[in-house]
């Protein structure tokens, strides 16, 4: 039975219908919306006298198929399988898209230093983070079948 006491179609049926007749759903689903978030790194967490002023970061949510590359990339190390999908998640820099085409991202990672990428990793474990309200919503509705 549906979650919706079998009166048309469940909360998932809904939800693909819809992103699907706005037409942003691809093959794979891609064109889903992503969590985001955007914080400032300050240089003096980066490489010695690369950063002058504030970092804007934005991170997103990973794609499952990103997710899957980190793991395949990883080969199932859980540390490197963490730090390679922080730095995935890393969508823009001030404002402009960060891409591997020009090696920006390798640039960028690596003048990050290690202050920097730990920032990273810690503002991406939030982005999956579930807040307490939902935790607590699925602690209080939780059914051992």
């Amino acid at each position: 039975m549906s979650s919706s006491g079998g009166k048309g179609p469940g909360t998932l049926r809904r939800a693909y219908e819809a992103m699907t007749q706005r037409g942003n759903l691809g093959p794979g689903v891609k064109g889903l919306p992503r969590r985001m978030v955007t914080f400032t790194i300050d240089p003096s967490v980066c490489a010695p006298g690369v950063f002058e002023n504030d970092i804007q970061v934005t991170l997103g949510s990973l794609t499952p198929a990103m997710e899957l590359e980190a793991a395949n990339r990883s080969k199932g190390e859980p540390t490197t399988m963490a730090f390679l999908m922080a730095r995935m998640s890393i969508m823009e820099v001030d404002g402009e898209p960060l891409t591997s085409a020009d090696g920006m991202d390798d640039f960028f990672w690596a003048a990050l230093d290690q202050g920097g990428r730990q920032m990273v990793v810690a503002m991406f474990a939030r982005i999956g983070t579930p807040d307490p309200e939902a935790m607590g919503k699925a602690t209080a509705t939780i059914r051992i079948h």
